[in-house]
């Protein structure tokens, strides 16, 4: 029997992939770039860390940019937070236990 697939694991899967593969490209254009202007490898080294840390504050931003829409999304939605459901279950089983069901 197949396993059912979760669109929002694999969504996530997908942004790592993409993520890795960024660096990985983000890397290799440094090295490119250092090359062609022959920079010591004290300068190809900060140009790379520079790079990467540019890369990894974009990510950021983005990251908190799709969070909201995504929370925003869900809202319009009617989908449930989780905090939302805990808070219910919780109530559930409290009016559970005064009524001697547990």
């Amino acid at each position: 029997m197949a396993q059912q697939r979760n669109p929002f694991q694999e969504g996530l899967y997908a942004g790592l992939g993409l993520a890795l593969r960024a660096k990985e490209r983000i890397e290799e254009f440094g090295r490119k770039i250092s090359d062609e202007y022959n920079m010591s490898e004290e300068e190809g080294k900060k140009f790379m860390d520079d790079l990467l840390k540019q890369s990894e504050e974009t990510r950021t931003r983005l990251d908190e940019v799709i969070e909201k829409r995504l929370e925003a999304y869900l809202e319009q939605a009617g989908i449930p937070k989780k905090q939302d459901i805990d808070a219910l279950s919780k109530k559930i089983d409290d009016l559970e236990k005064k009524l001697g069901h547990k």
